[in-house]
């Protein structure tokens, strides 16, 4: 029996990773390792990255969090080029052949007066900010500030179409957070006492 590309969910939902699992390594692993060849890695790292995504990919299977929307062969391959590109940017000597938009790990330089929340919480003046910006943009702000998630994982988590989506909604929540720091003085002031 050959399997499609459609059937990989289905077979890993049913218990049958072990027939699905061959055909992703036979149909993304190649293109990953190549791409990661060129861009200063080695098939250990292709391997590395490739096992990474794998495993990410199979647990949102598992948990119903994979949006079936999107097809699977290039999710995994995009998972595997993220992933590759957040740790090498750990490594600065690493060049890249082709062109993809920078995916730097998530989190946000913070505010002054956001420092000062942080180191100081107060639980009701820190509600009174957090309130006006939407459940959405905490959790966002969560995930970047103290969670030290990577985008491409936020984007999975959150339902984001893409990486580019979550660093707008990012840098929106940052402006709504900035914006009632700014028009709140005295709640700032009250935590900058405490």
């Amino acid at each position: 029996m050959s399997i499609k590309e459609e059937d990989i969910i289905s077979l890993v939902k049913s218990g049958k990773d072990r027939e699905a699992i061959p055909v992703l390594y036979k149909k993304v692993y190649p293109l990953v390792e190549r791409y990661i060849v060129r861009n200063s890695g080695n098939k250990d790292d292709a391997s590395d990255i490739f096992q990474d995504a794998l495993l990410l990919f199979y647990k949102q299977i598992i948990r119903n969090s994979f949006n079936e929307k999107y097809k699977v062969y290039g999710y995994l391959y995009k998972i595997c080029l993220y992933k590759w590109m957040n740790k090498a940017k750990k490594n600065s000597k690493i060049k890249f052949v082709d062109e993809i938009e920078n995916l730097e790990p998530a989190g946000f330089i913070v505010h002054e007066e956001m420092e000062e929340i942080i180191a100081n919480p107060d639980e009701n003046i820190i509600r009174k900010l957090f309130t006006p910006i939407g459940e959405k943009c905490i959790e966002l702000l969560t995930f970047t500030t103290y969670s030290s998630l990577l985008l491409e994982d936020i984007m999975i988590r959150m339902e984001f179409n893409s990486v580019s989506a979550v660093k707008m909604q990012l840098k929106r929540c940052k402006e709504k957070l900035l914006k009632e720091i700014d028009e709140n003085p005295s709640l700032i002031n009250q935590l900058k006492n405490k």
